[in-house]
């Protein structure tokens, strides 16, 4: 009985052990499988590891090209064998293209850098390189190891006019995004105040510094956090046809300001009293009591709902650039107040060009929403094709009828324009929507840590041109540039015109 016990006893230790073994062993295999699995790629490529920078070295990092394959960016060797980077893409094309320095690397550098660094040489059974190689097959063994090359969806023209119809003086900073409405394909992708990245690390602190006030470093057209205004009562508008039956032949009642029952009423602006108007006329005059009205009327969970049909709230994970997710705050009823504004684009919204390029893409092309990129192709060192990218539809935002009366109605907010920079549009058959965004923006101080927060009208432009087969859509935030039928519709008009002229 007692040999039983202690069989039984030692059975028993014997278990623990080797249970304890066992966890101790898997938690070791786990925590080896997190390093190398999750965590080796951040261990190997982080600042300061001198074998990995040794071997990046190895090969000459690839180019980046626009798409008629001029180049953007390059490397080159100095006199030690030491890689640099070259920029010819220089100001217009800083945010877009990234950097690639000890301070880090940003942007498409940074997206494709597992292309750009990887040489993918390939045999060549060509008899000329077969004749080559008996001559003289030192020189072919000899050869330097090359990156893949990387070319892009941005049009060289467009870019260069874009960055500098805006200018660098304060009233001319802001973003522009064009896109081609049925592929998704990055036309043009610019900021102002912009910087050379050739002279990056002589200039960073500085660059550092004005970051807090302009995000020179940062592709505020995809990244930025600003209020819409009117260019979101295209989404105001979407929801309204999807959710509310029969609304096209409504009338409203315009007295030139929104009564709330919580927070503040919303006024049109200068307090402009339209009368009697159908959705139509509200969607040209911009209509606040209107589109407040539709707001608190379908509720924040429709509207949100619609909203995220156009993307907001969503990460978009883009595999070639960072993209900041837009949010819509689905208010409810009793925040009446808050609910109006949201529905002008004006609380509750935080956007970027790129995702209002987006919105106007998807009325452009019949609904359909196709996914934004800027990398078109992977190509070797010599220049052949790797990997072709192709146009994928994101979403199915709305329907191929109420985008046709969207459609419509942009067409008439061109038409019935009598300001001067509405006549460009009009010659290119354009489709659009102005917004006034009342914002802020911050400027450092020395005596002030956050900064001096200044209210800024930011004039917002969103459209596409011809409207009877959109080829070009595009979005321009103009950081106080005021009301959206002066700056950004002057942009965006003389921006569309000169893209269709060479088409």
């Amino acid at each position: 009985m007692k040999e039983d016990l202690k069989k039984k006893d030692l059975n028993r230790n014997i278990l623990v052990l080797s249970s304890a073994i066992l966890i101790g062993f898997l938690a070791i295999m786990s925590y080896m499988i997190y390093f190398e699995v999750f965590k080796a790629e951040d261990i190997k490529t982080q600042q300061g590891n001198v074998r990995y920078a040794a071997k990046r070295n190895e090969v000459l990092r690839g180019s980046i090209y626009d798409r008629e394959e001029n180049v953007l960016s390059y490397s080159e060797r100095d006199s030690s064998g030491k890689q640099y980077r070259v920029y010819s893409g220089e100001k217009e094309y800083a945010q877009i293209l990234g950097y690639v320095s000890n301070r880090g690397i940003t942007g498409i550098e940074h997206y494709m850098d597992k292309y750009l660094i990887k040489d993918d040489f390939t045999f060549d059974l060509s008899p000329e390189y077969i004749k080559g190689f008996i001559k003289d097959p030192g020189e072919k063994i000899r050869r330097e190891k090359k990156g893949n090359n990387i070319k892009t969806t941005l049009d060289p023209r467009l870019q260069e006019i874009a960055y500098d119809l805006m200018g660098d003086e304060f009233g001319k900073k802001g973003n522009i995004v064009a896109l081609d409405p049925k592929t998704g394909e990055v036309l043009a992708m610019v900021n102002r105040p912009s910087y050379n990245p050739n002279n990056l690390d002589e200039n960073y602190e500085e660059l550092l510094k004005n970051t807090k006030d302009d995000g020179v470093l940062l592709n505020r057209a995809a990244r930025g956090t600003f209020f819409p205004g009117s260019t979101f009562k295209i989404v105001t508008l979407a929801s309204a046809l999807e959710n509310l039956e029969g609304i096209t032949e409504r009338t409203f009642k315009d007295e030139g300001i929104l009564k709330v029952n919580v927070g503040k009423d919303l006024p049109n602006v200068n307090g402009t009293s339209f009368g009697n108007i159908g959705l139509d006329k509200a969607f040209s005059v911009s209509s606040n009591v209107v589109f407040g009205s539709l707001a608190i009327e379908l509720g924040g969970e429709k509207l949100s709902k619609t909203a995220n049909d156009f993307g907001f709230n969503e990460d978009l994970n883009l595999a070639d650039m960072t993209v900041s997710k837009s949010i819509f705050t689905p208010y409810s009823k009793n925040d009446d107040g808050l609910l109006a504004a949201s529905g002008i684009g004006q609380t509750g919204v935080s956007t970027h060009p790129l995702q209002m390029a987006m919105v106007g893409s998807a009325i452009a092309n019949n609904g359909k929403l196709m996914k934004p990129y800027v990398v078109s192709h992977i190509l070797k060192a010599d220049n052949s094709v790797k990997e072709k990218i192709e146009p994928t539809v994101f979403k199915e935002s709305l329907s191929y009828e109420n985008a046709d009366i969207i459609k419509n109605y942009m067409v008439n907010a061109v038409n019935s324009s009598t300001n001067q920079n509405a006549l460009v549009l009009q010659n290119i058959k354009a489709a659009g929507k102005t917004g006034t965004a009342e914002d802020f923006f911050v400027e450092s101080s020395e005596s002030e840590q956050e900064g001096i927060k200044r209210s800024v009208d930011n004039s917002w432009f969103v459209g596409f041109a011809p409207y009877d087969n959109p080829e070009i859509v595009v979005a321009v935030n103009i950081i106080d540039g005021g009301y959206g039928s002066g700056e950004a519709s002057r942009i965006a008009g003389i921006l569309m015109s000169r893209y269709l002229e060479n088409r």
